[in-house]
């Protein structure tokens, strides 16, 4: 048999002779994970799936809330679409693109000098899913609501309680509690300050308050009054819910008490634990400022002729290690301090009361990141342009 001879360099790149040629990076992008990884039919489900949650999690807002939607859409669990088609969430679908980007940058983008812009750009929109993912976990939002002449040195969350015990020791507290997520029922919680534990016999997420006390039931210990909790549906905008929790206080040498707690109660417990003065409530969670806060003045402006504000302001005093100087806060230009992000968010004005107002308090440790991972992705998308333009121009030139 006779055949035309072929030359070893018009061989195939893929022929036997040739595997296992080429740097580790070249082999890597040849595997057939980086290329399953990298294909790009991933990327478009991905685009498609996270149009869909949009969707779907829009419509879902309108029944059931903007902190359910958020939590389900937009989390890192399964999303039941209808009931009965599965999708992951959004946060795993960024995580999928961010490692295409990552695997993309460490086995395919060639390392050359005349790419380093698109390393700039590429490690720009990495910084980005990044920063997402701090903003996501450690991101934290909160609100402070102030009376002119109030002075406040913590914020309280929109929607998650704590089991607080503290002892009020001049101008401070000090504070002893447990996150909602800690109260199961039959859990069982030690006090360590106090000496003595609960056991949690029964915690609501949304209830009901009464007055009377059911048939046979126990008598609790309740600073208002309330004999008996009633499970209630949770809202679908959990600021409405009112939590109730139910649980026994066990102290060595003592008869366990009996104690109820309501969320929406504005008057704490007061117990004697290990011969001290306690107080108990069952509260939105309190962030600690590490500063005051003092509401001097509230300004609103309306539009001539009506009621509509036009602007609103207020005018504070912030305090730290005996240090005070005066801020205004007012729409579109927060108080940034310590970490802090102060917004003007609403306010409240009533008849013969002094006038209230809501900043909405923020903490994220990822704040910068979308400016500053813009600002990457220019400079390095700009860097290419460069890079690309110079060549250009040398050869018209030389024409």
């Amino acid at each position: 048999m006779s055949g035309t001879p072929v030359s070893p360099k018009a061989r195939s790149a893929d022929s036997p002779s040739s595997r296992g040629k080429g740097s580790w990076r070249a082999r890597a992008a040849r595997h057939p994970v980086t290329r399953a990884v990298l294909h790009q039919t991933v990327t478009l489900l991905a685009l498609l799936i996270l149009f869909a949650l949009v969707f779907f999690g829009t419509l879902y807002q309108t029944d059931h809330g903007l902190f359910e939607a958020q939590k389900k859409f937009f989390g890192y669990g399964i999303v039941l679409i209808g009931g009965f088609f599965p999708l992951p969430a959004a946060s795993l679908v960024i995580w999928v693109l961010s490692v295409q980007l990552t695997v993309m940058m460490a086995f395919v983008l060639p390392w050359k000098a005349d790419r380093i812009g698109l390393w700039v750009a590429h490690a720009g929109i990495l910084a980005l899913f990044v920063g997402g993912f701090i903003t996501q976990v450690m991101a934290v939002e909160s609100q402070l609501t102030l009376a002119e002449g109030e002075t406040g040195h913590y914020s309280t969350s929109y929607q998650d309680f704590e089991l607080a015990f503290w002892e009020e020791k001049g101008d401070s507290n000090q504070v002893f509690a447990y996150e909602d997520g800690d109260l199961k029922a039959g859990a069982r919680l030690e006090l360590s300050p106090y000496n003595a534990r609960i056991k949690v016999n029964a915690y609501y997420r949304n209830s009901d308050a009464f007055t009377t006390r059911a048939t046979n039931g126990p008598v609790y210990i309740n600073a208002s009054g309330i004999g008996m909790l009633e499970p209630r549906k949770p809202e679908k905008e959990v600021t409405q819910n009112a939590p109730g929790i139910v649980f026994t206080l066990m102290e060595k040498g003592k008869e366990d008490r009996e104690i109820l707690l309501y969320g929406h109660e504005l008057q704490p417990l007061i117990l004697t634990l290990d011969g001290k003065k306690v107080f108990s409530q069952l509260r939105l969670r309190h962030y600690p400022l590490g500063f005051t806060l003092h509401l001097t003045d509230f300004i609103k402006t309306v539009h001539p002729g009506t009621d509509i504000p036009s602007t609103f302001e207020s005018d504070a005093e912030l305090t730290e290690n005996g240090i005070s100087r005066r801020v205004k806060v007012w729409m579109n230009n927060p108080l940034r301090h310590n970490g802090f992000t102060f917004f003007q968010a609403s306010y409240a004005q009533a008849q013969g009361m002094a006038d209230k107002s809501t900043f909405a308090v923020v903490t994220n440790p990822g704040r910068l990141m979308p400016y500053i991972s813009s600002l990457i992705v220019f400079g390095g998308l700009l860097l290419h342009f460069l890079i690309r333009l110079i060549p250009f121009i040398r050869r018209e030139s030389a024409k």
